[in-house]
């Protein structure tokens, strides 16, 4: 395919150039299947088909030829994680027995996205069964990070990240359980984005987990996850003009820095230094105890709702395949490990029921007593961290530290470790790039709101992107259009 035009690098250019006719939908679409010809050496991307896309395409351009009005996305491409239902692709959560099964239905989400006009560019890969925190995928093929040959891109939505990351898609959908939205995005460069609890449809996922998992968004700039976000909510609203000047935000010490490396560090406190030199006043805080509840908190409810939802996700679904199918075909032994359904039968569920009911009423609401009592005791409007303890690794370095159901008793040190209090307390939660360690690998700055202070937190990342600069893409991207010669906080 040798069709290539100079596409808007962001979603948010890309639906203004075609509302006021300098761009077409088709146009766009065979960019994006260029681009991701171009791209498959990366492995983000393991289901599209271009007829379904210049189809998608062909009406979004008939339809502004009759002179009906552009919608919110209209001719965004977005590629969606395959964990995620698509009536018109198989979602086969990275695993074997799912590879060629085809929900009856969209998910939420992607209804959202397709009312809105956004293309669906096509399928990304995964960890197998969104179990893991990085690139692996033994029957699609390992992810790889376009910061690096061998780097892994983090997980579980590694081909999400890495899509956006390279420059194939503007923006892509994942999930976000213990920090699969947010994690890639911190090791690809890019902004990553979990909402409070409820803000957006959860139907259609797998696997199941109501309470503690979201669909997320994935994009280059805060702007566009404020696109998206309006999409996904169902909520138009402006993005909050935030002035550092005033600004108040808490830096957790203690658990939350605990096992952090000497690059992310300096990015960090470097970050913070940024902030305050803005005009934001940063404290010191503690959050003592958070680990703890955690713990108790986390693990229980999510592997007790997946055992408890699963069979009527695949009812819903439409499938002929049960759980011993998919348990029976899946490929990566450390995923086989933490998949236990159909071990687990009625009677284990009702030996679990106790503890998971303990979780709901008493671990996780301590958990969100003590962050909301943080905001209000500090009078701080966001937490601000490192996103993930260390940088992007070689493909591998992490499995022993992405345990998505194995229970640790304790997480310091895991990449984990600054991503899953948010999924238990149902807090808004983002990574935007912060800046390059000494080795050239971008770091991300964590940043979380109180519950339902979604637009807030989009204002205060944005209000730090416009003072960070422009950020550099990574090395493997096939567009070099965020190159701007900033390096954001971290070392020059």
């Amino acid at each position: 395919m040798t069709h290539r035009i100079n596409l808007p690098p962001t979603a948010g250019a890309i639906t203004a150039a075609f509302a006021a006719g300098d761009l077409g939908a088709v146009d766009v679409a065979r960019e994006i299947l260029r681009r991701c010809e171009a791209g498959r050496p990366l492995n983000a991307v393991i289901s599209q088909d271009g007829e379904w896309l210049l189809a998608a395409a062909r009406a979004a351009d008939e339809r502004r030829d009759r002179g009906e009005p552009a919608r919110l996305l209209e001719a965004v491409p977005v590629l969606v994680k395959d964990n995620i239902d698509t009536c018109d692709y198989p979602t086969s959560a990275g695993t074997p027995a799912l590879a060629r099964d085809v929900p009856r239905q969209d998910a939420g989400v992607v209804s959202r996205l397709r009312e809105a006009g956004a293309l669906i560019a096509g399928k990304a890969n995964l960890y197998e069964l969104a179990l893991g925190g990085d690139g692996t995928n033994r029957h699609f093929g390992n992810v790889g990070n376009p910061w690096g040959e061998g780097l892994s891109p983090g997980g579980s939505s590694s081909g999400s990240a890495a899509a956006v990351a390279a420059g194939l898609v503007p923006a892509a959908l994942g999930t976000d359980t213990n920090g699969s939205v947010r994690m890639p995005g911190s090791r690809c460069g890019i902004a990553g984005y979990r909402p409070s609890f409820q803000r957006y449809p959860g139907d259609g996922i797998i696997p199941p987990t109501v309470t503690r998992d979201s669909v997320g968004i994935l994009a280059t700039c805060i702007a566009d996850l404020h696109l998206l976000d309006q999409a996904l909510a169902g909520e138009c609203y402006p993005l909050p003009v935030v002035a550092l000047e005033g600004l108040r935000l808490s830096r957790p010490r203690g658990y939350l820095e605990e096992g952090l490396d000497a690059g992310t560090r300096e990015v960090l406190d470097a970050s913070i230094e940024l902030l305050r030199a803005g005009g934001a006043t940063v404290i010191d805080t503690e959050l003592p105890g958070l680990e703890q509840l955690v713990v108790r908190a986390a693990w229980i409810i999510s592997g007790y709702e997946v055992i408890r939802d699963l069979p009527g996700y695949l009812l819903r679904r439409g499938t002929t395949l049960g759980i011993e199918d998919i348990e029976a075909g899946i490929a990566l032994p450390l995923a086989a490990s933490r998949f236990r359904p159909r071990a687990a039968d009625s009677a284990a569920l009702v030996g679990m029921q106790r503890a998971y009911d303990e979780a709901m009423a008493v671990h996780r609401p301590r958990l969100q007593e003590m962050l909301a009592g943080h905001f209000r005791q500090h009078g701080v409007a966001a937490l601000v961290y490192a996103t993930t303890p260390v940088a992007a690794r070689p493909a591998g370095a992490d499995a022993g530290l992405t345990e998505a159901t194995s229970r640790p008793a304790s997480l310091a040190g895991t990449i984990i470790q600054n991503t899953l209090h948010q999924s238990v307390a149902g807090i808004p939660s983002l990574t935007v790039p912060a800046g390059l360690t000494a080795a050239g690998l971008p770091v991300g700055l964590g940043l979380d709101g109180p519950m339902g202070g979604d637009a807030q937190l989009l204002g205060i990342a944005r209000a730090f992107e416009l003072l960070r600069g422009p950020f550099p893409a990574a090395p493997g991207a096939l567009s070099a259009s965020r190159t701007a010669g900033s390096r954001g906080a971290g070392r020059g």
